[in-house]
């Protein structure tokens, strides 16, 4: 089955850091003249971005394109969609214009979740949801700025009565990844999906024949590639700020989204809610009774 695709821009900013350093001019002159770009030709691109075209069609290809022609036509049909919805960002963040900033954030979060939405399997969306279900035991596992988003969507599934743990350390997650289960399941959380220690805790997953999902940017990484199912989220990180990542905003759509799918089918799920509520609502200065408990 062919892979999915996302915007240009979406390819872009998964592919940035294994892109050569010639290329990465190209993506940084991509990204900061979208609305342009539709109307140049190869050697304009090359020209502006201090390359050659023929490092410009290798570019394409690299994103997955017959050629800048199709990557082109490609971004033309996107500008249009999101100059439609006044979505196309300035690009510009300044604190002499904070209003713009945010608006230039939010438009770009908003084509971001709308990128997930094209690229996450609605066949993997449910089979992730069913495996979940019918799990013992839920580990999260992450590395990094992303260990506090498996935290949360840890406590998130908890509060459905599932058995749902994360360790808060990566070193205490691969000793969890070594005492699963066929009846239990894993679940990545890994924008890259190249990370040594997660890809060695796969290992002890496969050798346990425990049932994983992986939640990712990139569906061909080494770990999403051995994953029973695998949700793919959109980045634009690379087009607000290229040397650091700081975004968990499609993840945690992600993990909303089978929240509530989960709320949806999940038995006796008020009653569960009604027992949280019981428990914490004093210190939220919600009355247990708010779900009839």
């Amino acid at each position: 089955m062919q892979q999915r695709r996302g915007s240009v821009i979406n390819e872009i900013c998964s592919l940035y850091d294994r892109m050569s350093e010639s290329e990465k001019l190209i993506a940084d002159f991509m990204m900061a003249n979208q609305g342009d770009i539709p109307s140049m030709t190869t050697r304009e691109i090359a020209a502006r971005s201090e390359t050659s075209a023929a490092t410009v069609s290798r570019f394409a290809r690299h994103l997955g394109y017959e050629s800048f022609t199709k990557l082109r036509d490609a971004m033309q049909h996107e500008n249009g969609v999101a100059a439609d919805a006044g979505e196309l960002p300035s690009m510009r963040i300044a604190l002499d214009d904070p209003r713009g900033a945010m608006e230039t954030v939010l438009s770009a979060k908003s084509r971001e979740l709308h990128d997930t939405l094209r690229l996450v399997d609605e066949k993997d969306l449910i089979a992730a949801v069913h495996l979940l279900e019918q799990a013992d035991s839920i580990v999260f596992a992450a590395v990094g700025n992303t260990i506090p988003a498996a935290l949360s969507a840890s406590f998130l599934i908890a509060q459905l009565g599932l058995r749902t743990h994360c360790a808060p350390t990566t070193e205490a997650m691969m000793l969890s990844s070594l005492s699963l289960t066929p009846r239990d399941v894993i679940v990545f959380i890994s924008k890259s999906g190249h990370s040594k220690r997660l890809n060695k805790m796969m290992d002890n997953v496969i050798d346990s024949r425990t049932p994983s999902i992986v939640i990712t940017n990139i569906p061909d990484s080494p770990l999403a590639c051995r994953a029973t199912c695998v949700l793919q989220a959109a980045t634009l990180d690379k087009m607000l700020n290229s040397n650091l990542p700081f975004s968990h905003n499609s993840i945690n759509f992600i993990i909303e989204v089978i929240f509530l799918l989960l709320c949806s089918d999940v038995p006796n799920f008020e009653a569960r809610a009604g027992l949280l509520w019981k428990s914490l609502g004093e210190d939220k200065g919600v009355p247990g009774e708010v779900f009839g408990a």
